[in-house]
């Protein structure tokens, strides 16, 4: 039995031979996209998206990443923009075989809604396509209404796993097409762990997955050591609250100061990031002024920060700023400095 922290006590059986574990989700999906991409082939990722998604395809497997923008930066694209992307990949000469989701976002610390979500999947698998959901944020849920007789909160995150009985119409390609990331390295702050899992029901690219995951395995102690981690469900739920508290209270201060600044910011409910807008302080929609702005608060306030370029954002102007492993003081330090910093624009 596999536990799927998500809204109420949904949990959903996976069979080991399901799944597929390898050094970290990078490793997992720079596998995956090996095993089911060619050279030159296009996935399209929903922008804003994490970075290193791009050398994840790229480096060693020669597959392009399209990002796709929505009606704005919180929205996952529609279905009508899914197919104008995949009409303007061919016209460039790239066939488009995958989707990559990510849920809960990096960098934007929403969860989509359900029903858009759902309908992105659809859509790929109603187009043939490989469908991959990364989850890795899916426990690191800070803030909703909802809390628990403790105060702890809910976590309204659903698993797609938990999902699938809303694709009936879609079950055997969602067998062979559905695939979903997931890892220890940010739910239980264990990166140094690199345990990464895929979870499909694709059998052919469990074999070939396994085949290329002997090159970067997970040590038999690790592996272990990990099962005894989570076995102890005790202790994964009072250490997942803990996270959950300390995620809540970073980004409380965060967006505090950020507020107190007056600079917009994204109501993140989950994750270590919040994406703010500095548009109001650039002097021209360019993403050469985006740069001299990310230059500015790196060298006078000492402030780095992630700029929305290398998320593929669609409009220059946006950063997305971490609070994950500093102190809540130091939060309102940088923020006070990035202030000072704009006000001398």
């Amino acid at each position: 039995m596999h536990r799927v922290l998500a809204k109420g006590d949904y949990r959903v059986k996976i069979s080991a031979d399901q799944l597929c574990i390898s050094a970290g989700c990078g490793a997992i999906l720079d596998n995956l996209f090996m095993c089911i991409t060619e050279p030159g082939d296009a996935v399209l990722i929903p922008a804003p998206y994490y970075p290193a998604f791009d050398n994840d395809l790229r480096v060693r497997n020669g597959a392009v990443a399209v990002p796709v923008c929505g009606d704005d930066a919180v929205s996952l694209p529609t279905p009508t923009q899914l197919d104008e992307a995949v009409e303007k990949a061919r016209a460039d000469g790239r066939e488009v075989k995958a989707i990559l989701l990510t849920n809960p976002s990096n960098p934007l610390g929403v969860i989509y809604e359900e029903d858009s979500l759902m309908d992105a999947i659809i859509w790929g698998l109603a187009n043939d396509m490989h469908v991959v959901v990364d989850e890795v944020y899916a426990s690191s849920v800070f803030a909703q209404s909802d809390l628990d007789d403790r105060g702890d909160c809910v976590n309204p995150f659903v698993s797609v796993m938990v999902s699938e009985t809303n694709l009936a119409a879609y079950e055997e390609t969602a067998k062979t097409r559905l695939h979903v990331v997931y890892g220890l390295s940010k739910d239980f702050c264990a990166s140094g762990y690199r345990v990464g899992v895929l979870r499909t029901r694709n059998e052919g690219v469990l074999r070939a997955m396994d085949n290329v995951a002997y090159f970067c395995t997970l040590p038999g102690p690790m592996q272990h050591a990990v099962a005894d981690m989570l076995e102890d469900e005790r202790w994964v739920d009072e250490f997942l609250a803990e996270n959950a508290r300390n995620l809540r209270a970073q980004h409380g201060a965060l967006t505090a100061a950020l507020a107190d600044a007056g600079i917009p910011v994204v109501n993140a409910v989950a994750g270590m990031f919040a994406w703010i807008d500095l548009r109001e302080w650039m002097k021209e929609s360019t993403w050469e002024e985006e740069n001299r702005l990310w230059t500015r608060a790196f060298e006078r306030a000492k402030i780095v920060m992630t700029p929305g370029r290398d998320c593929r954002h669609g409009e220059p102007g946006s950063f997305r700023l971490c609070f994950a492993t500093v102190t809540t003081e130091a939060l309102t330090t940088a923020v006070g400095r990035l202030k000072e910093m704009l006000a001398e624009h």
